[in-house]
């Protein structure tokens, strides 16, 4: 045996050195070329995801829609019965709802409440027998409904299903390699994954940081600088690290209860002002035909179909970010389903979110409709996702208090996101553990908040820019593992586990 060989097989009987190598190494080399040469890693990195996007935006559509129908299925068939882990949940249904809604969208909802549906409202992808206002609504469905959920109730279920019916650690790669921690294949998995949710959060909490800022200068009328964010930043990952510390029960659940309640009352008064108005929400025929066009929409195929331009822009862009962030979403709503059936976690993962996503977006993107077609809106009030619910708001009664409560709202969906990711990484760096030592939350907490700043310092928006992009990146060597992984959890399932049924 060569020295390499021997070299080599040192190093992988210690992984979870190489890991923390692996990751130091990778953080350095993002940093210290984002800070020597800016302007060409944008762009280099640019081209880049535009061309994965370009080349596998068909088989991202391809791998979410077999998500979708994969789960539909084991929720149809008997495995459905399986119990994942003891008897008795550990959480009632509207926590762990709340836990795991507030941890896959979090902030995007109020980001993309009425932007998003207001582009489709005025630049229609393509022509539709719905008006034009139904077919805006059916394309967010689309973006925000039972794909990306997909991604994280599938990812999730596997993790739960070795978590609790395996009695293995919480680390992907113990699937496909057995004794991965021994193994090549084992550490560079549990690296990509722990990559992908470092670059998830901090892309997540450099854009919510941003808007809460803009939302701060708007409330109380000043013009903020764009490095001004990193102030929130700081504070977010404080309260994320110190809910961590306090663990699932006594902070996350808490703190996600607090903003779920928060975000229904708030759905409902925009509402009850639509209603007085005459709005007509139009939301079962707008469901309605989504389900009935999910398929070909799916794999954007025959009348259905829209230009590859607007697939890169929207649809490929979206599923790459959706499954890049299936890591930390699924590992932390497996992590708090224990005791429940698989048939109640895909209920819950893919069927409830994804009507309460519905409503939230029919709800705010009908009655910004209704402003523009009144003449009461202007068309460029809604066009930024920073600025755009809270433009909204002023149309609106009692704008004060609803901007303050959806400033509040940005604010604590931060800290839900922030707080599992620290908790997922967390398992990660502590052999996949359920409850990690509390040394590892402080460290991630601290290294999320730092790597975040430091983005901020180095290129400010067009840095967090390059972030999202080389999150597409990582998601297609993660969609071959989320892939292998799929196939050898059915295996699992029917080949080795019907004594389960």
């Amino acid at each position: 045996m060569d020295i390499w060989s021997k070299m080599i097989l040192k190093a992988l009987s210690q992984p979870q050195k190489v890991t923390k190598i692996l990751i130091g190494s990778f953080c350095l080399a993002f940093l210290g070329f984002g800070f020597l040469f800016p302007e060409s890693f944008k762009q280099n990195l640019g081209q880049l995801s535009a061309f994965l996007l370009q080349g596998f935006g068909f088989y991202y559509l391809v791998l979410g829609l077999f998500s979708v129908l994969l789960l539909l299925f084991l929720a149809c068939t008997k495995i459905g019965n399986i119990r994942l882990g003891g008897e008795t949940p550990d959480y009632n249904w509207f926590s762990w709802i709340a836990m795991l809604y507030s941890t896959g969208m979090g902030a995007g909802l109020l980001l993309r409440a009425v932007q998003e549906p207001v582009y489709y409202y005025q630049s229609p992808p393509r022509d539709s027998s719905l008006s034009k206002a139904d077919f805006a609504l059916e394309y967010t469905f689309f973006h925000w409904g039972l794909t990306p959920w997909a991604f994280y109730g599938l990812f999730g279920l596997i993790m739960a299903y070795i978590m609790f019916v395996k009695n293995q650690p919480a680390l992907s790669s113990s699937l496909l390699a057995g004794k991965s921690q021994q193994s090549i294949i084992g550490v560079l998995m549990n690296v990509l994954t722990i990559i992908c949710t470092l670059l998830g959060v901090v892309a997540a909490l450099g854009l919510g940081g941003r808007q809460l800022l803009e939302a701060m200068g708007g409330l109380w009328g000043f013009s903020p600088a764009p490095l001004e964010a990193i102030y929130v930043v700081i504070v977010v990952c404080m309260l994320a690290t110190v809910s961590a510390l306090l663990g699932l029960k006594a902070g996350i659940r808490n703190i996600s209860n607090l903003t779920i309640g928060l975000a229904l009352v708030l759905m409902i008064f925009v509402a009850y002002s639509g209603w007085q108005k005459g709005v007509s929400f139009g939301f079962l025929t707008t469901l309605t035909t989504y389900l009935y066009e999910f398929v070909p929409m799916s794999l954007n195929l025959g009348g259905l179909q829209v230009k590859a331009e607007f697939m890169k822009d929207w649809t490929y862009f979206y599923w790459a970010f959706w499954l890049a962030w299936a890591p930390f979403t699924g590992v932390f709503i497996a992590r708090i389903s224990k005791g429940r059936k698989i048939r109640d976690f895909i209920l819950a993962v893919l069927i409830i979110p994804s009507l309460g996503t519905f409503c939230w977006f029919t709800v705010f993107g009908q009655q910004a409709f209704y402003l523009l077609e009144s003449g009461i809106a202007d068309a460029g009030d809604f066009g930024s996702i920073y600025t755009a619910i809270f433009r909204f708001f002023d149309y609106l009664p009692f704008a004060a208090l609803t901007k303050g409560i959806s400033l509040f709202l940005v604010f604590t969906f931060l800290i839900t996101s922030v707080d599992s990711a620290i908790f997922v990484l967390s398992m990660f760096s502590d052999a996949g553990k359920q409850e990690p030592l509390k040394k590892f939350r402080w460290t991630w907490g601290l290294l999320i908040g730092l790597f975040t700043i430091v983005l901020f310092l180095i290129g400010q928006e067009s840095l967090l820019e390059a972030v999202s992009q080389l999150l597409i990146v990582c998601a297609l060597p993660f969609s071959g593992m989320f892939l292998g992984m799929a196939f050898y959890f059915l295996r699992l399932l029917f080949w080795k586990d019907t004594k389960h049924e």
